[in-house]
């Protein structure tokens, strides 16, 4: 196994009295406005393997429909989101921007290259996959979100066994060979061996995790000493430099709204402050973040944040209504009629060429130092 010791510093390291050291790195900081681009609108508008930890039942096909959406029927309401065709495709839509936000690669994290285990967490349908090692040549992966991640992973290393695990039994019908398929839920205790995996991979879980910190707990057991974990998140808070985001919008007022869902729920979509404080508190070393600004439209002079924000908007118009509806409606009890009208003027905020807002993404990586963590070194992009 050929994993990095040493972290990735991207920025000067400092250290402090106890010796920790913290690296910090932020694309498009918060002090550095994005340059606005006045005609910003104007060219940019084989068979499934299924097992089960608790084996496939009729009722976890039985799908709840609400509102015309159609939601998971295991562990009902673990996950808020819809799994029906139209909020896959918005999960496809997101994994692109992704894609392109991160030059094109799956994780950032510097795992080496050839790790036996790896276990990646990512969630917009609370998919897990993991890949079993093979002597030598073979990476073990865990990861929870979307489908399409996994594939791909498993086609990069075609020597793994793929395992995904989702909430809802919707895996497509042509994959890699080397895939298979459970249904569970990561809030649960996880099945598998500690010091198993060499990288554990989080993604677009926001909203979706009771305690973060116990999440990252579960993730340094299961990872080998010298493993890594990492988690990408893109935030749900809007903001603007140069007040074009009006304190009564519909986006501040969305905020708002999933604050209290979150409250009802009893998970916070707005941690992203605290992201790399998980990391460490759960024991893990070398922690490096680095933040950036993803636009919120094509509005941007720069063409690769141009780009970045023509896929961010048409992401969060394709899952808007998914996102919401059953937050408004059943948690926060607004009848079907007073959510439509408020997406309406959410989607209608979203296409306004005159505001130039944007959403944070946070990409975060640790280390698993020793068998037991003390929170040693950490690496934090401020």
């Amino acid at each position: 196994m050929h994993l990095n010791k040493k972290p990735v510093r991207a920025a000067e390291t400092t250290g402090n009295a106890a010796g920790d050291t913290t690296t910090t790195e932020q694309e498009q900081a918060d002090d550095n406005h994005i340059e606005i681009d006045d005609d910003s609108d104007s060219s940019y508008s084989a068979a499934t393997n299924i097992t089960d930890t608790q084996s496939l039942r009729t009722s976890i096909l039985n799908y709840k429909w609400e509102n015309g959406r159609r939601y998971h029927a295991y562990q009902d309401g673990a996950y808020w989101g819809p799994n029906d065709d139209r909020q896959q495709e918005a999960e496809d839509l997101m994994h692109e921007m992704y894609r392109i936000i991160m030059e094109d690669k799956l994780y950032a994290a510097p795992i080496g290259d050839n790790p036996q285990a790896c276990r990646s967490t990512q969630l917009p349908l609370q998919t897990l996959t993991y890949f079993s090692a093979y002597p030598r040549r073979g990476l073990r992966y865990r990861h929870l979100g979307h489908l399409i991640v996994f594939s791909q992973f498993a086609d990069e290393h075609s020597s793994a066994e793929v395992i995904g695990v989702d909430l809802s039994p919707i895996q497509p019908g042509f994959v890699p060979p080397n895939c298979k398929f459970e249904v569970d839920d990561i809030n649960q205790e996880w099945t598998y061996p500690d010091n198993t995996y060499d990288f554990v991979h989080i993604r677009g879980m926001t909203g979706c995790i009771p305690d973060w910190v116990e999440l990252h707990k579960k993730a340094y057991k299961s990872l080998k000493p010298g493993g890594w974990v990492e988690h990408v998140e893109l935030w749900g808070i809007a903001k603007s430099d140069d007040g074009s985001l009006k304190s009564d919008s519909p986006a501040k007022k969305w905020v708002d709204v999933f604050k209290k869902i979150g409250e009802a729920i009893g998970k916070d979509f707005f941690t992203g402050h605290q992201a790399a404080d998980f990391q460490r508190e759960a024991g893990f070393e070398n922690v490096y973040e680095k933040r950036l600004k993803v636009p919120i439209g094509p509005w941007p002079k720069d063409k690769k944040l141009k780009q970045w924000g023509a896929w961010n908007r048409q992401f969060l118009l394709q899952a808007l209504e998914g996102f919401s509806i059953r937050g408004l409606t059943e948690m926060l009890g607004w009848s079907y009629d007073d959510a439509q009208v408020f997406l309406v003027d959410m989607r209608k905020e979203l296409l306004n060429p005159q505001l130039h807002a944007y959403t944070d993404v946070t990409i975060i990586y640790g280390q698993k130092l020793h068998e037991q963590g003390h929170g040693g070194t950490s690496q934090s992009l401020a």
